[in-house]
């Protein structure tokens, strides 16, 4: 390859780049040139490249175990050496497709050839093979955002893991109070309340949540636009939850995942049918973004993977298979008893067909279903014999209680969480120890959730150079006893183990007062004049005051009539 022509194209996409991307190239340095197969077999990074090193060495062998799927969807292990492996791959112009990784179709039964039994396995280990491959990537991403708006099942495990994990909400109380007067406008202007109930919602249905901190504290994300219509800055950050979708790679260091580069994102935003204008000039109605961002500007969280995947992958991932069947086995149910309820009028007529059409008229003229009481009058050359359907059964299939034992086993919710008929199912006893495996799988989400707060929290004082510590309160999963809980309290407050202020913040909780504030509180306890109803009496609180009741002169009848004194 001429050396002059790969640099002008290197020089020409870096700078398609540096105009068109926000991207510092002086913070992160990034070659991003193919470097061109030189034949050594240790640098073939892909199956061309294989085939190029058997074509051009007699020395170069290889020894290949090949999955082969024949037309009965059968499939075999084939050893192949060097000579059958390449006259495999030459069969025609599109062999490629003869030698393609296994994908995951996420058992949903679309796929034509897939059988029971008929699991996909990658061929190859390390960590590339298992990743998620962007096609299946996107295709998860789709699924799930499908299973999470059209499925009963899928919108009901991601509200349950919600509702149980977030509830009422959080509370993030800072030792600084300088530091909680910073997040407390922090989270107003980001609205964090909102923001993380779509980070709940959103790392179940995608499993990921990539938060992004916009450069130069501007207050709104933009792309391309005038200077004129560029969002101001604002004191405090503001952060945006980015769709994991649009990000096509997040590049790193090949041998080192957690060494990120950058994020690339490719993707169209949404289409406006109607547009308008900011600063004198038009806001188009869509656009294309093709752009990096700096990876330090984001703080992505996955769960539900391994340590060697970049993305992570869904609560719904697992149990898509049997969420569908779970849907068949209703719409089938349903179809059946439709079969079973049908009926039929088989008439038969001796005549002819001036007489079968003078009856066919005549049935028409009442209609579908003859009203109650209706008198058909025929002569005997006329049959009328009803009918009911004769394939449908009424036997009852199981496969609804195994796939939804299969839905809550894939996403470890209990079977009695989803309000189905099986969930009355049961003693007390078994719903309680259903109930302590689930409670583990809220707490370790939870613990997800305050993992992006501290982030969230040490990243804002940090920028303002303020060090503190923070406590981040979340909503009790399984609700105990209130009464033995605040007993609990006041032990624990006059055993001297917990704060007065702390115990108050939890009492606070439970009464699900929101706007409590401990100092507030003391104030208004402190200037509150309300006599305790053992001093309403003068003369009940006279032990009060010192004056021994056995040494006063006032007899019974005194207090009566000083006690009905007007005035007192």
């Amino acid at each position: 390859m001429d050396e002059s022509i790969d640099k002008k194209n290197l020089h020409h996409r870096l700078s398609v780049l540096k105009n068109q991307a926000t991207f510092d190239t002086d913070s992160y340095e990034f070659d991003e040139s193919v470097t061109p197969f030189n034949g050594d077999p240790s640098t073939a990074k892909t199956l061309d490249d294989i085939v190029q090193c058997l074509e051009g060495s007699s020395d170069c062998t290889i020894e290949a175990r090949v999955i082969s799927i024949k037309n009965d969807g059968t499939r075999t292990v084939q050893e192949m050496g060097k000579d059958a492996f390449l006259e495999s791959y030459k069969k025609n112009e599109s062999s490629r497709l003869n030698f393609k990784e296994s994908c995951d179709n996420f058992s949903t039964d679309a796929d034509p050839s897939s059988r029971v039994g008929d699991d996909t396995i990658n061929t190859l280990g390390g960590p590339f093979n298992k990743q998620l491959y962007q096609k299946d990537y996107l295709k998860m991403h789709a699924t799930c955002f499908h299973a999470y708006h059209h499925d009963p099942m899928g919108r009901s495990v991601v509200h349950i893991i919600r509702d149980f994990t977030l509830g009422r909400g959080f509370k993030v109380n800072c030792e600084s109070k300088v530091a909680q007067a910073i997040w407390d406008a922090f989270s107003e202007v980001n609205n964090l309340d909102q923001l993380m109930e779509y980070v709940a919602i959103e790392l179940s249905i995608y499993g990921e949540s990539m938060l992004w901190w916009l450069p130069g504290n501007e207050e709104y994300i933009s792309y391309q636009v005038s200077p004129d219509q560029m969002p101001k800055s604002k004191f405090l950050p503001r952060i945006r939850l980015i769709d994991p979708s649009v990000i096509w790679e997040i590049v790193t260091y090949p041998e080192d995942i957690t060494r990120v580069l950058f994020y690339q994102w490719v993707a169209p935003t949404q289409y406006q049918t109607y547009t308008g204008k900011d600063a004198g000039k038009s806001v188009p109605g869509s656009k294309f973004i093709y752009q990096q961002i700096p990876a330090d500007q984001v703080d992505h969280f996955k769960i539900n993977c391994a340590s060697n995947e970049k993305r992570g992958r869904s609560d719904l991932f697992p149990a898509l298979g049997y969420m569908k069947r779970l849907r068949d086995s209703v719409n089938y149910s349903i179809i059946g008893m439709q079969k079973n309820a049908a009926w039929a009028i088989d008439t038969k007529i001796e005549g002819s067909q001036a007489d079968i059409d003078a009856y066919v008229a005549s049935q028409e003229a009442l209609g579908t279903i003859p009203p109650a009481g209706s008198e058909f009058v025929h002569s005997a050359k006329v049959t009328r014999e009803m009918l009911s359907a004769q394939g449908a059964g009424k036997s009852v299939s199981n496969a609804f209680d195994w796939a939804m034992s299969m839905v809550a086993i894939a996403t470890g919710i209990p079977v009695q969480y989803f309000g189905s008929h099986l969930s009355g199912q049961g003693t007390r006893g078994n719903a309680i120890v259903a109930t302590e495996p689930v409670t583990k799988k809220f707490e370790a989400r939870q613990l997800v959730y305050e993992r992006i707060i501290r982030k969230m929290a040490t990243r804002l004082f940090k920028t303002y150079g303020i060090e503190t510590g923070i406590e981040v309160t979340f909503p009790e999963i399984i609700i105990a006893d209130r009464s033995q809980k605040l007993k609990d309290l006041l032990l624990a407050q006059s055993s001297g183990w917990l704060s007065k202020e702390r115990c108050a913040e939890i009492a606070a909780k439970e009464f699900n007062v929101t706007d409590f504030n401990y100092d507030d509180e003391k104030v208004a306890i402190e200037s509150d004049v309300t006599i305790p109803p053992e001093q309403s009496n003068p003369l009940s609180s006279l032990g009060s005051m010192g004056i021994s009741s056995r040494k006063t002169s006032i007899t019974s009848q005194d207090k009566k009539d000083l006690s009905d004194h007007e005035g007192y």
